[in-house]
């Protein structure tokens, strides 16, 4: 008898914590992606992912703030997202701080009209071979074949998801970080809308100030002063000789 009560009490405990689980999936179905993307957050990028999908159809909000990393767990998560997007899942991303390098291929990934970006927030794409990490290595020209693929695999993405075609893609990023802010990015179909107003233009004496301190050359830090900072005080200074040479008495 004791055994079932235990039973009983185990299957009670365990249905209880599905329900708190369910529950709070249901409240909270965010996914952030902050910092390098590598083997460790695409797996927990993606398991995360699964789990949300397996427990219901509400959408998913991934927020991002990345400089970029690995290109084949970047592709794996973009792949992750992309498909269930086709599965039907809606599937927003938001730039929160940075989409640098591989970040702004994940970003590309989400629902149609679902990629979002908060006003003070830089979006970079930049040639794929220095994603991959292998110019003017030995690995480049072992891999040369594999490189040229996914090449041409990042730069279909960006071209297909921003409208842009796919030479001013290629011209953009050729040997050179290409850095967009929100405005710049939604203008150039990077990412569908800005989340916040704006900053509002500056006024005219504002960006004179502005340009003048764009103009201004670094200056090297002023040395600091020595100044007595304990609670003795200074040696008085010595008394001034007379012109005859004598010491007063």
């Amino acid at each position: 008898m004791s055994d079932i009560s235990d039973r009983l009490l185990n299957e009670l405990v365990d249905a209880v914590k599905d329900i708190v689980r369910k529950e709070q999936s249901d409240r909270l179905r965010d996914i952030y992606l902050v910092g390098d993307i590598d083997k460790d957050s695409a797996r927990v990028v993606i398991e995360r992912l699964r789990e949300l999908t397996n427990d219901n159809r509400k959408p998913i909000t991934i927020y991002m703030n990345t400089a970029g990393g690995n290109v084949t767990d970047g592709l794996a998560i973009h792949d992750a997202i992309r498909y269930l997007v086709t599965q039907g899942m809606q599937i927003t991303v938001v730039v929160q701080g940075m989409a640098y390098s591989m970040g702004s291929v994940v970003l590309q990934a989400a629902s149609p009209g679902r990629r979002f970006a908060f006003p003070h927030s830089w979006i970079m794409i930049h040639e794929p071979a220095k994603w991959a990490g292998w110019q003017s290595t030995t690995a480049a020209a072992q891999h040369l074949d594999r490189l040229k693929q996914m090449q041409s695999q990042i730069y279909r993405i960006l071209a297909e998801r921003s409208g842009k075609p796919l030479r001013q893609i290629i011209r953009d990023t050729k040997r050179t970080d290409f850095y967009l802010d929100a405005a710049k990015a939604k203008e150039y179909g990077l990412i569908d809308d800005v989340l916040g107003p704006l900053d509002a233009a500056p006024l005219p004496e504002d960006r004179a100030a502005l340009a003048e301190a764009a103009a201004a050359p670094d200056r090297p830090p002023a040395t600091p002063t020595s100044r007595i900072t304990t609670t003795e005080q200074a040696p008085p200074p010595p008394e001034p000789v007379p012109p005859d040479g004598s010491h007063p008495a």
